[in-house]
């Protein structure tokens, strides 16, 4: 029997200092923690006592070159006195630390091909992991002692079951039990990827892509199926009572006791990745936002008032898709008086306030409503079309022949493509199809808004007939149009190329007087006059080649290194042109890439709203770097330290021209990988570029950022099974844009058809 629940989790402690995605925890004690992140750090944290809820950042273990996606504790033996923490990266290798020493590992286990992305430990010692290779390995002093092959694709999540063996699970949908390093048992049920495991008294429990929590006996039998969160299930957790935890990508932690979920607990931000409990019954949480989250029962362990109501206010401002809670109809919502009436225990209801739909949850601590986001994407009263007990903008009738009719159930808020790909997965149709059916959907929905009843809505373009027949031939119908040409992958760099001359010429003047004024770091009249030279060599860009010279770049360097940082903008807008234009810069300064780093301050971490002129003009100088020969091998030679930019969170910046900047850094980073035929840093860009797709709302930068995407995935079957693991397809359909942007519309149904 589940012990009851004392009281609901309260927020104890945020632990800030990651600057991306937490991705794994792992609890020594409940005085002790490890987080890890695609930042490339491991993170310890402690507190003094117990007794308290503030923890404080301890070590910083670098061994990692890319994102560190798991990690596990092994407990004091030996000479580890304080243990050892190992984590697993994209760069495929396990690192293990001695706890006490973070300058470098105490052994490196080297065996996985690709991304380790899971981590576990046996009672014996023995180190499980899983990898994106489709392998997992069971390691024993420092050595692979088994490798366990037989999934289709990657191992998600591993876990011991005492007694019985080793458990894996995969985007397959499978999980397998091996025993001494041979499979002797598989389990089905899910039907999408299987992301985490863990024990419970009985057998136990794992959570999906399908977003429901499974639980399952020692025989391999699923014995209870718990449903409730809304999205994705990334991570579960198992408590001393009994009681589970889960978390996702609906932004929510999830209690469960029993079949029921007893608590869910609203994240402000958009990805709930890991879970991990601690002995004394807290709940840490790691979220897309690069931040650790502690919650307790415990009443001396609660956060501060303030730091509750600071984490209260993030999860109101944040937007909910309607799709994480249901279909909107504003007509039928009530208003806010409905938060008069007491709810129940996790209950979330929505209630209009003017004309913004609100979600509020009740909170059985305060005894009263909590804002959790404003719903978005909410829909009109006049849907009239139904299907399967949910209500659709527009539901086709698919003949597919022999007199089989098939229902295409539409949202216009959804990808086409996407809508088209789900059909074809469903009924198991050729995927000769997508094309046409996403362009049926299209040509029948693109003039229409939600709402709007359309007597033609379900007429075949290509018949005329109420029913849409891929591959008709009939003699009514006309040519199917020719194949639109391919866009993707993109196989030109592109660049940045306009510029007021004049404005800054005016502004390196400015500059001049405020600097000569408060410095000796002011412009010599000689090198004044250089300026202006450069100012009227721009005005005809075709003189470049001939007239810039060492002179001229010596004067920039001194404005790029000299001047303040706020004042070097202009000599680095200048710069940017003239890279356009003349090799001169690039081969004549050994450390250009460097030297344009020191300058714009790009290797400190990024703050937005600091230092952006900067940042900008430099991502562009960069991007023109690609125009000549020249500044492409001097980017090639230099990919580690610009890869490096990768990490500074630039797609958090509400500068629209810094991130168009970035993303195309990222496009012409990926058309020149194609170029020395190397995808050794694909999944690098390939991660990124899904980042910047999970949140951008920039048509512009979306454009670019899917081109980046198709360019890096297109003939690599290694990237796309990668952009599949990393959901490329969901991110995508996500997009608000796609359906009134025809180029990227376009672009993505070109993704579509490689991923498939």
């Amino acid at each position: 029997m589940s012990t009851p629940q004392p009281v609901p989790f309260q927020l104890s402690a945020v632990l800030q200092a990651h600057t991306q995605d937490v991705r794994a925890l792992a609890v020594a004690n409940d005085g002790l923690l490890f987080s890890s992140s695609r930042d490339t750090r491991v993170l310890s944290w402690s507190r003094a006592s117990p007794a308290v809820s503030e923890f404080s950042l301890g070590n910083s273990y670098l061994g990692h070159s890319h994102f560190v996606n798991s990690l596990v504790y092994i407990p004091p033996h030996g000479e580890f006195t304080e243990g050892l923490v190992a984590s697993g990266g994209a760069d495929k290798v396990i690192n293990v630390f001695d706890v006490r020493n973070p300058a470098e590992p105490a052994f490196v286990l080297v065996g996985h091909t690709d991304t380790v992305c899971t981590l576990a430990l046996a009672a014996n010692g023995d180190i499980i992991s899983g990898s994106w290779d489709k392998t997992a390995r069971v390691w024993r002093n420092g050595s692979s002692l088994w490798t366990m092959t037989g999934h289709e694709q990657a191992v998600w999540a591993v876990l011991e079951l005492p007694g019985r063996g080793i458990l894996t699970a995969s985007a397959d949908k499978l999980i397998k039990l091996w025993s001494d390093g041979q499979p002797v048992q598989t389990m089905r049920g899910h039907r999408d990827v299987v992301r985490a495991l863990a024990l419970v008294a009985s057998g136990f429990a794992s959570v999906s892509n399908d977003s429901t929590v499974r639980i399952w006996n020692y025989q391999g039998d699923c014995v209870r199926e718990l449903s409730g969160h809304t999205a994705f299930v990334y991570g579960l957790a198992a408590f001393p009572s009994g009681q589970l935890a889960s978390c996702g990508e609906d932004r929510s932690l999830r209690i469960w006791d029993g079949t029921t979920c007893v608590q869910t607990i609203t994240h402000p931000c958009v990805s709930v990745w890991c879970v991990a409990v601690l002995p004394n019954g807290d709940v840490a949480t790691g979220g897309s936002d690069g931040v650790v989250r502690i919650f307790t029962r415990a009443p001396e362990r609660i956060a501060s008032e303030d730091d509750i109501k600071t984490f209260d206010a993030a999860v109101a401002s944040q937007a909910l898709p309607s799709n994480q809670v249901g279909d909107v109809d504003k007509s039928k919502l009530p208003g806010l008086d409905a938060l008069l009436n007491p709810g129940r225990p996790d209950q979330v209801i929505m209630v209009r306030n003017g004309d913004i739909v609100e979600a509020h949850q009740w909170d059985a601590t305060a005894s009263q409503w909590q804002k959790i986001g404003e719903v978005v994407d909410a829909v009109g009263s006049s849907r009239k079309q139904v299907y399967m007990g949910r209500e659709y903008d527009y539901v086709f009738d698919i003949d597919i022949g022999a007199g089989q009719n098939l229902k295409l159930p539409y949202n216009v808020s959804e990808n086409p493509y996407m809508t088209a790909q789900r059909f074809i997965d469903q009924y198991e149709l050729s995927q000769d199809f997508l094309e046409q059916i996403a362009n049926f959907i299209i040509q029948n929905t693109s003039t229409q808004t939600i709402g709007q009843t359309d007597p033609y809505a379900n007429v075949d373009p290509f018949t005329g007939a109420s029913r849409y027949v891929p591959g008709s031939s009939g003699q009514a119908a006309p040519p199917p149009p020719p194949p639109a040409k391919r866009t993707l992958p993109i196989t030109s760099f592109s660049n940045f190329q306009a510029l007021n001359v004049v404005a800054v010429k005016n502004k390196v003047s400015q500059f001049q007087s405020e600097v000569s004024s408060n410095s000796t770091n002011g412009l010599t009249d000689e090198e004044f006059a250089l300026i202006a030279e450069i100012s009227a060599i721009l005005q005809k860009p075709a003189t470049v080649t001939a007239k810039f010279t060492a002179g001229h770049y010596k004067a920039l360097q001194k404005i790029m290194l000299g001047w303040p940082v706020n004042n070097r903008f202009p000599a680095i807008d200048l710069l940017r042109v003239i890279v356009l234009h003349t090799e001169l810069p690039a081969s004549s300064d050994a450390m250009f890439i460097e030297n344009l780093f020191t300058a714009a301050q790009l290797s400190d971490p990024f703050t937005p709203g600091q230092n952006e002129a900067n940042v900008m003009l430099s991502l562009r100088l960069l991007c023109n770097l690609f125009a000549t020969e020249k500044g492409r091998a001097v980017v090639f030679q230099s990919r580690d330290l610009i890869l490096g930019l990768l990490g500074k969170n630039f797609r958090a910046s509400t500068n629209s021209n810094l991130r168009v900047a970035y993303v195309t850094l990222i496009l012409n980073l990926a058309v020149l990988f194609r170029t020395k035929q190397t995808d050794h840093y694909d999944i690098e860009l390939l991660s990124e570029v899904i980042e910047v797709l999970k949140k951008e709302t920039d048509a512009e930068v979306e454009r670019r950022a899917v081109s980046a995407l198709g360019t890096i995935i297109t003939g690599h079957p290694e990237s796309i099974e990668a952009a599949g693991l990393l959901e490329a397809k969901a991110v995508l359909s996500a997009s608000k844009n796609v359906g009134k942007d025809t180029g990227l519309r376009s672009l993505q149904g070109e993704v579509f058809a490689v991923l498939r």
